[in-house]
């Protein structure tokens, strides 16, 4: 058996940071959500693939102002993570992996995408839990419902 080197209040410390980059999206509070991040200088990137690859802290910093923004892509949606899986690396590192469910809530509510946060890097700060280091795997079904949409859309 494995002893983690995180303490119980870790766990629940990350735990928290992964809702709150769900709730600070669905609240479209850019600023609150980049404080889930660490120091610009530490900042290891953000890749999404579909939404696009963020090199530097300022670039994710325009993506989410951008997202949760009027006619932003996050608008009216809710995002929910689930089967958090923490793996304590270190006493100061966690690799934390997770599913993102997103849901339309401003219209006939559905569940619009899904996806695989992996190995996100979580490092303690002296704020607290941040994240360095995110790539969501965006599951295939979204590109299915948006190329869908986008048919019906044009006939």
């Amino acid at each position: 058996m494995n002893i983690s080197p995180l303490t119980a209040a870790d766990y629940a410390e990350i735990q928290n940071l992964v809702a709150l980059y769900c709730v600070t999206t669905d609240n479209a509070d850019a600023d609150a959500f980049m404080r889930l991040w660490v120091e610009p200088a530490e900042f290891a990137g953000y890749d999404s693939g579909a939404f696009g690859k963020m090199e530097t802290w300022q670039a994710m910093y325009e993506f989410e102002k951008h997202h949760v923004g009027p006619g932003g892509m996050a608008n009216g949606k809710r995002h929910q993570s689930t089967n958090i899986v923490i793996e304590g690396i270190s006493a100061t590192e966690a690799h934390v992996t997770n599913d993102m469910l997103v849901f339309e809530v401003a219209d006939v509510p559905f569940l619009m995408a899904t996806g695989r946060y992996n190995k996100s890097v979580v490092v303690k700060t002296a704020q607290g839990w941040r994240f360095k280091r995110r790539t969501l795997d965006i599951d295939s079904g979204f590109f299915k419902l948006m190329a869908k949409n986008q048919a019906a859309a044009q006939a």
